[in-house]
């Protein structure tokens, strides 16, 4: 026994003689970024299993993604050049331009508001059984940018109370076009299915805002018009006393027709606003009104040049309605394309040429666009009356 104790004295000291030590403020530091690393693991680990109940919008889709990149990546590069923006396809200018959005970030407060997001979201989206089949959400699966065909097409939900915010001029409703266009393919039997399994309170129309303009401002009235129509139609869908299959098949066109003219109004109310930022830069100097021309063309002018001209390709998953409107929008991306290639000689002469080309052209904008989109929901509610006779008769 004394041996032993001799021994346990020789290597430890006694207790009296050795006290612990008094951690230091470095050490409180390393153990706190630990632990919010290992949170911030463990949380992303658990977002890839997810399966939300209710769809997440695309800004939460978005912002998730944006505080992931941040908190793995840092800051992401101040600027891209014209070739490098032209190569990226409309869906990861839109996931670059969220992430240049936490610049001055640090990683471990990204990696805490990624965990405060995380379970917000989890709140207002809730979580489905295991059975349901959803889409899952979170940062690492959002950096993937892929979605799978019954939930994605759900997943352009455009509202929520986080907002991508940017200190450049980089346009919200571009950001959310491409799975805008992914929910105007859903396909009927999907459709049903998910609006059967909705509640009223909880449509999807319901949770979209304008995203060209702050809501309730004159200049998102386009937009609020798409939406509260769109929304009053579902509510009715929702609500009615009638066989809920044979309305949703008639339904199903006008529903995919008023995303359609909401990508179609996203872009037109895009490029007016850009062309009159551009019209404001030019005679009052960017110091005034907060932006300069360069930062006007890399952030909206080609993006959105881009992703007009993207919507007409053919794609496998691309809807029919969507590759009209990119026929519609093709004198849009000829306006930005030809803006921006002046503009890599001189950028004023190609900001002079895009306001000129845009105020030349309001007639097409602002009476052939919204007409022809009258007309298209009149086409969406003929089609959709076939497809209810369709489905009654059983064939």
């Amino acid at each position: 026994t004394h041996r032993t104790a001799a021994v346990a004295s020789h290597y430890y000291g006694s207790v009296n003689q050795r006290r612990p030590n008094k951690p230091t403020t470095t050490s409180i530091n390393m153990a706190t970024e630990s632990s919010t690393t290992t949170l911030f693991r463990a949380k992303v680990s658990g977002m890839k299993e997810w399966k939300p109940l209710n769809p997440p919008s695309n800004r939460d889709r978005l912002e998730l993604y944006a505080l992931h990149k941040q908190a793995v990546s840092g800051d992401a590069p101040a600027r891209l050049n014209t070739a490098q923006q032209q190569q990226q396809s409309v869906g990861e200018r839109a996931k670059f331009n969220a992430w240049k959005s936490k610049r001055g970030l640090k990683q471990d407060e990204a990696m805490t508001a990624y965990i405060t997001e995380c379970d917000r979201q989890m709140r207002v989206y809730g979580t489905a059984a295991a059975s349901v089949d959803t889409s899952t959400s979170g940062g690492a699966a959002a950096d993937s940018g892929k979605n799978n065909s019954t939930g994605a097409t759900t997943a352009a939900s455009a509202s929520s109370s986080t907002r991508i915010s940017s200190t450049s001029t980089m346009p919200r409703g571009i950001a959310a076009i491409p799975l805008l266009c992914v929910a105007a393919a859903e396909n009927k039997d999907t459709y049903s299915a998910r609006m059967l399994r909705t509640n009223p309170s909880e449509s999807w129309w319901g949770k979209q805002e304008p995203l060209c303009a702050e809501p309730g401002s004159a200049f998102a009235l386009p937009e609020t018009i798409v939406l509260h129509v769109a929304n009053q139609v579902e509510h009715v869908i929702l609500g009615a006393p009638l066989e809920p299959k044979n309305l949703l098949a008639a339904v199903w066109p006008v529903h995919n027709v008023l995303i359609c003219i909401w990508i179609a109004f996203i872009h037109v109310c895009t490029l007016i606003g850009s062309a009159v930022l551009a019209s404001k830069i030019i005679f009052l100097g960017k110091k005034r009104v907060g932006i300069s021309l360069e930062d006007l063309f890399q952030d909206t002018v080609v993006p959105l040049g881009t992703s007009a001209s993207t919507l007409s390709k053919s794609h496998p998953r691309q809807a029919t309605g969507v590759r009209v409107i990119g026929l519609a929008l093709m004198p849009l991306s000829w306006i930005c394309k030809i803006s921006a290639n002046l503009a890599d000689g001189t950028i004023a002469v190609g900001a002079i040429f895009y306001a000129w080309a845009v105020m030349m052209s309001w007639f097409y904008w602002l009476s052939v666009i919204p007409w022809s989109a009258v007309g298209a929901v009149w086409v969406g509610a003929v089609v959709g009356i076939c497809f209810g006779i369709i489905e009654i008769a059983g064939v």
